[in-house]
């Protein structure tokens, strides 16, 4: 049996969320494209129900998101517990996660609304923990997208830093049948609850081989600023070491990650906003020489790093930005998945000895 790794091109199910046929990004067949500018809101709607809402429908979708953005005190605390020792702050989502799926629910453990919501603010919640600094509380008259800035960030976003981001969330809503989706899929296709579901995605989203990307380019773009070694030489060191460049290639856009086209005029804009102007040039010079040396383009995890740390992001918060954008689309894959109602078990082929047999111990 000729089985394919990591089971690349292995077809398991069908959905109508989202497409990356012939390298193109498709939500419910709308192209990223023309999606790029829509409310975030308006976006998570049609991941959920597959048409575009009416102005109607995106009024009630923001306000029921916005009124799910609040977490009690008692849970704050607990993650101020969780948070007291030095670690990674998906480290803390992971547990935030499993703990809002038996505490302050309300008996909402299945209400996709409500748990986007109050991802959204656990998030935020654990960049302002991690950097010792008050909650903040959502603004009703705000949007979603503009309120989880403030609710990270600390203080009101401008408008072209809530148009730039709103871009970015649009992008990072879903993307087929990554890892930490399909993690989704198998455990919803069990009927476990919401928050086990999004639980394991977050596990799965943890691994550095899934999430994490954007942290170690923004690693490799600190490491070439204050050595001063130029950007190719570099990356001549990296190949000669065999070590992985971070925030190239994809086992599906071998001709460019459409998001990345996009991401990249956000980040010079970004960059030019908020004076970090040296990363971005650093970003220039290291893909147009992975283009030439080794034919590999940008990914979507490349122009975030910069996008994030001009949001006044620390780097290792960067996978749990990625989490809060991705929520929409692995809830949307729960549901889907549980209208399937078919449980999730693949075969494997065994390669290991046969014909063993247990022989009797010998008495002492």
């Amino acid at each position: 049996m000729d089985v394919p790794k990591g089971l690349a091109g292995v077809v398991i199910t069908e959905t109508k969320i989202s497409s990356t046929k012939d390298s193109k990004l498709t939500f419910a067949g709308y192209p990223i494209e023309e999606l790029k500018d829509l409310p975030y809101e308006a976006v998570v709607y049609l991941l959920w129900h597959k048409n575009l809402p009416n102005a109607e429908q995106l009024k009630t979708m923001q306000h029921d998101l916005l009124s799910s953005m609040h977490l009690p005190d008692e849970t704050i605390r607990l993650m101020g517990d969780i948070a007291l020792e030095p670690q990674h702050p998906m480290s803390i989502l992971r547990t935030m996660v499993s703990l809002l799926g038996t505490t302050n629910n309300d008996g909402k453990l299945d209400e996709p609304r409500e748990i986007l919501g109050k991802m959204l603010t656990t998030i935020a919640a654990i960049i302002r923990l991690r950097d010792s600094q008050p909650q903040m509380q959502v603004n009703p008259e705000w949007g979603v997208v503009e309120n989880f800035m403030y609710l990270f960030m600390g203080r009101r976003p401008s408008k072209s830093q809530v148009r730039m981001f709103n871009t970015v969330m649009v992008l990072h809503a879903d993307h087929e049948l990554n890892a930490s989706t399909f993690t989704s899929r198998v455990v919803a296709s069990t009927n476990a609850d919401f928050y086990s579901c999004l639980t394991a995605a977050v596990c799965a989203l943890k691994g550095p081989l899934h999430g994490g990307a954007n942290e170690q380019v923004f690693n490799m773009l600190q490491e070439i600023r204050h050595t001063g070694v130029s950007p190719q030489r570099y990356i001549d060191n990296k190949i000669a070491n065999h070590e992985k460049i971070m925030g190239f290639g994809h086992r599906v856009y071998k001709d460019g990650d459409p998001r990345a086209k996009i991401l990249r005029g956000i980040a010079e804009e970004m960059a030019d906003e908020t004076n970090n102007q040296p990363f971005f040039e650093i970003q220039e010079q290291i893909a147009s020489y992975m283009l030439e040396k080794l034919g590999l383009h940008p990914n979507v995890d490349y122009y975030t790093a910069v996008v994030y740390h001009s949001l006044g992001l620390d780097e290792s918060t960067f996978t749990v930005m990625f989490a809060a954008c991705r929520t929409a689309g692995w809830l949307a894959h729960i549901m889907e998945q549980r209208v399937e109602a078919c449980l999730i078990r693949p075969a494997s082929e065994y390669v290991g000895p046969t014909d063993r047999h247990v022989k009797p111990v010998a008495d002492k």
